[in-house]
């Protein structure tokens, strides 16, 4: 009799044992999708998203056709705030990224690219 009794009390220990560990899983994926449902649409005395979309086209046109003679400096700066005010509408829409981790160069091309593109599908229009 002490066989089966053992197997039995054994199954309900690992059984309990995977329900807590199921439990705390699930309690931290609700955890996660409740934090991501109460992103705050801006950040507090921070800019209107308006604003922010507006000095974004008007440095995205600046940055992707630079007028004749201008200095590579000037260049250069103006993609950095180009790409500081896509950080600032990203923060604002909540949408993730990454664009300040990662070095010059294409990579750095190409994840600009992705921010664009992601702030476009939650509605914000660049062009």
């Amino acid at each position: 009799m002490g066989g089966p009794v053992a197997v039995v009390l054994l199954t309900l220990m690992v059984g309990v044992a995977a329900a807590l560990v199921w439990h705390e899983q699930l309690a931290r994926a609700r955890r996660r999708l409740r934090e991501r449902r109460s992103l705050p649409p801006a950040a507090p005395g921070g800019p209107a998203i308006e604003d922010v979309a507006r000095s974004l086209r008007r440095l995205r046109a600046e940055v992707l056709a630079p007028a004749p003679g201008t200095t590579m400096a000037r260049r250069r700066g103006t993609r950095a705030a180009y790409e500081d005010l896509l950080v600032q509408a990203a923060g604002c829409l909540g949408v993730p990224d990454t664009l300040s981790d990662v070095p010059e160069g294409t990579d750095r091309e190409a994840e600009r690219l992705r921010l664009e593109h992601l702030l476009r599908e939650a509605g914000l229009a660049l062009d």
